[in-house]
């Protein structure tokens, strides 16, 4: 399953920052239109979705929702 509207749009690219910051790599993305985002670091890939209709919000898969959630309160901190 997916989280959705957990990532501000405007995000992405400081997102970006951090994850190679930590050690992963950014990935080119598939071929799914919603894909916006795909990183690995040794097994683990992030994956990140912008749905059609979202307007300011992107997805991420459950597994990395507390990925996300520490990048978003080091933010606000």
């Amino acid at each position: 399953m997916a989280t959705r509207a957990l990532l501000h749009k405007n995000k992405l690219k400081e997102l970006k920052i951090r994850l190679e910051k930590q050690g992963y790599m950014i990935l080119a993305t598939s071929k799914n239109p919603y894909e916006v985002l795909r990183a690995r670091k040794d097994k683990d890939t992030v994956i990140i979705y912008c749905k059609l209709a979202a307007r300011e919000h992107l997805s991420v898969m459950d597994k990395d929702y507390e990925l996300i959630r520490r990048f978003i309160k080091q933010r606000v901190n």
